[in-house]
């Protein structure tokens, strides 16, 4: 009699348990990969909104006009970081009776940096304005100002002139921190 074709059943365990471990082998990379996709992408999307957040700023503090009220003050909770007057705004639908002024304001309240952006330089209190978060997580706030010899801890609004630079350090709450250093004038 002739032995019939086929595996023996060690054989196929074998099989089974290579087949098996290439399979969760497989599984195992495949889901790695899905994680540092989705890190990647969460990353690229705080890089973006760090890149707005600074050149946003960058463009506000190149274009101060004035200083309003005691700039400074670290720590803030829900008053104003900073107020100033900037130039440099253009209206989408041109208008010659528009000013190219506007008035921007900082402020850290609840781990959130909000710039607040009034269409006019003296707003009231009914004054349309847009407001953007520019950072959340944040535990700290503090700035320095550069008078063109030393760098001061606050600039107040009886100073006449305005700082030759602006140095802000956010510390988020993940301990991580960011300094940026802006140069005030010059008009962007």
């Amino acid at each position: 009699m002739k032995r019939d074709a086929g595996f023996t059943l060690i054989e196929m365990l074998v099989a089974l348990a290579l087949t098996s471990m290439i399979a969760v082998a497989g599984s195992t990379l495949l889901i790695g990969t899905v994680r540092a996709s989705d890190r990647l992408g969460k990353t690229t999307e705080n890089v973006r909104g760090i890149e707005l957040a600074h050149t946003l700023m960058r463009d506000d503090f190149a274009n101060i006009r004035m200083l309003i009220g005691d700039a400074g003050r670290p720590d803030y909770t829900s008053e104003p970081f900073v107020v100033f007057v900037r130039d440099g705004w253009s209206h989408p639908v041109p208008d010659d009776n528009r000013a190219s002024l506007l008035a921007v304001e900082y402020k850290l309240r609840d781990g959130t940096l909000t710039r607040r952006a009034w269409l006019r330089p003296d707003p009231a209190t009914d004054t349309p304005h847009v407001d953007r978060v520019l950072a959340t997580g944040l535990s700290r706030m503090t700035a320095r100002y550069f008078d063109g010899r030393e760098w001061l801890p606050e600039w107040g609004a009886a100073t006449k002139e305005l700082p030759a630079a602006v140095e802000l350090t956010l510390e988020y709450s993940d301990r991580d921190v960011l300094t940026e250093l802006f140069v005030v004038g010059g008009g962007g």
